[in-house]
């Protein structure tokens, strides 16, 4: 999908948080200033794309962030641009009330893989590695199965992604969610990749049952 073709609008859904957030900035302002309904209204619904859009440029590395085009995206990866950018990263502010919806910024086949996987294609249509990143964490279904919907959902750190049908057996890389280090998360899958949080064999793998706690550490819970 190229750039040009994502469609420019600010009437998509957004979290709760944002939208309390933004309407708090938004609603003092234009109270002291004696605005029409319609005139806040629309500096609120301005406050919340802005918010949006610095959820979205704190995914990744500034660098890259500050020149990316920042687009809301749809359960089927319908993109919605909220800030043209000059290079070929997009920003995605995600969903906080859903799981799995992260905030990410992804090259041309970074974003190519995650479309597929919203998809639902039987493998990926990158031609060559593609890269993520999540540096403000997210939280997904599983570590094995790139479709899981229904699974307890497991909190992960900062991280970023190599896209790439990684073989974890003969690059010897584990392919357990940990909470430091490197695995092939997807392993065995078309849609296996290399998912960077340090060196490989750093911090503590997760087990079922396991729970994140603020450090990002995982830990037994308490009996």
């Amino acid at each position: 999908m190229a750039l040009a073709d994502i469609p420019k609008s600010n009437g998509a859904p957004v979290s709760r948080r944002v939208f309390v957030e933004a309407a708090a900035i938004a609603g003092a302002g234009v109270a002291a200033l004696g605005m029409s309904g319609d005139a806040r209204a629309a500096n609120i619904a301005d406050e919340i794309v802005q918010a949006k859009i610095r959820r979205a440029l704190l995914s990744g590395p500034e660098i890259i962030t500050k020149d990316a085009t920042v687009a809301e995206m749809d359960a089927a990866g319908k993109m919605t641009v909220l800030r043209p950018g000059t290079n070929q990263w997009v920003c995605v502010p995600g969903n906080e009330n859903i799981y799995g919806a992260a905030d990410l910024c992804a090259d041309p086949m970074g974003m190519q893989w995650m479309l597929d996987i919203l998809a639902k294609k039987r493998k990926p249509s990158n031609t060559k590695p593609g890269l993520i990143y999540m540096l403000n964490g997210a939280l997904q279904r599983s570590y094995t199965d790139p479709f899981d919907q229904t699974s307890p959902p497991i909190p992960i750190g900062p991280h970023w992604m190599i896209i790439w049908p990684f073989d974890a057996k003969a690059a010897g890389l584990p392919t357990v969610m940990r909470d430091a280090g490197t695995l092939v998360m997807f392993a065995g899958t078309p849609y296996a990749h290399l998912h960077v949080c340090g060196s490989p064999w750093d911090g503590n793998e997760y087990r079922p049952g396991d729970q994140g706690i603020w450090t990002m550490n995982y830990a037994r819970p308490l009996r």
